[in-house]
């Protein structure tokens, strides 16, 4: 049986939930038991998350990406990779989504509840060290010593997804969600010519961030390659793999346009001349 990480959900690690590998054999056993049982308080809320499904299951297509979702350069850029062996298909705390990524996710039974924050409003949920809250909702946020903008919060959204729902979330909208009921869904975190620019900004930021941590170093040889280290290790990738990301997508749509080689995206889905040109302009 395959190993999946399961978070649980009553125990926090740092900013998130500690989180550790189990079968899914074990993991399905103990859903049926905790539902069965009517979610009682006395047994750990387990909830499985961040499975790459289609990295273990290359073969098994059970799903479709929507037409208005295809145009996924992250995932391209991954799968077409084979050098690297990840995929950005995937309760969760207060967060923005990697990359400053645009988000879709479908649930396939069950309910979530979203809490969505415009650009901006997070920094009225940080404490007065300038540490993203944990929770959106919590108690101590009306603390005005310890979150001192709190009371400036405004212009969120709630939602309640249903089954047979699919939520966007926009580049940069932070972001919370609590399981109502037993659910499952899929997650996409995504990229394409519409939200690059956010990336790189993203991108760019972090890199200060990690300067500006390590700056009392900066005599020393090598400094510089070794931010950018840091910088693969916090956010994930660095600035050699962001180029190799854009070289990636811009040499596939420029195969096509000369030699009419059609890119096929995740789902068999195949983009046009006006997209493929569009995608290019935004490289530039």
């Amino acid at each position: 049986s395959v190993e999946v990480p399961v978070a649980n959900c009553n125990e926090k690690y740092y900013n998130a939930q500690k989180t550790t590998d189990i079968k899914l054999d074990d993991f399905i056993t103990y859903w049926k038991d905790y539902s069965e049982k009517g979610h009682p308080s006395d047994m750990p809320s387990l909830y499985l998350k961040d499975w790459h499904f289609p990295k273990d299951f290359p073969e098994a297509n059970i799903y479709r990406v929507p037409q208005y979702f295809a145009s996924d350069w992250l995932n391209e850029y991954l799968c077409g990779k084979t050098s690297i062996n990840d995929d950005y298909r995937f309760v969760t705390p207060f967060h923005a989504d990697v990359f400053t990524s645009f988000s879709w996710s479908a649930n396939v039974c069950g309910r979530k509840r979203w809490l969505l924050f415009p650009p901006g409003q997070e920094n009225n949920l940080r404490d007065k060290f300038g540490r993203l809250a944990y929770d959106a909702t919590a108690p101590e946020l009306h603390d005005s010593t310890m979150f001192p903008n709190y009371h400036k919060l405004c212009g969120h959204f709630e939602i309640i997804q249903k089954a047979g729902e699919v939520i966007f979330v926009p580049s940069g909208w932070h972001h919370q969600v609590w399981n109502l009921e037993d659910t499952i869904s899929i997650n996409h975190n995504w990229v394409n010519g519409c939200n690059i620019k956010t990336m790189w900004d993203s991108l760019q930021n972090n890199l200060l961030a990690v300067k500006k941590e390590v700056e009392d170093y900066s005599a020393i040889d090598g400094w510089e390659d070794h931010c950018q280290l840091m910088l693969r290790a916090t956010y994930g990738m660095n600035y050699e793999e962001f180029y190799n990301f854009l070289h990636f997508i811009a040499t596939r749509r420029l195969d096509y346009l000369g030699n009419n080689n059609p890119n096929i995206m995740f789902g068999e889905w195949k983009i046009g001349i006006n997209h493929a040109i569009f995608d290019l302009v935004q490289l530039k």
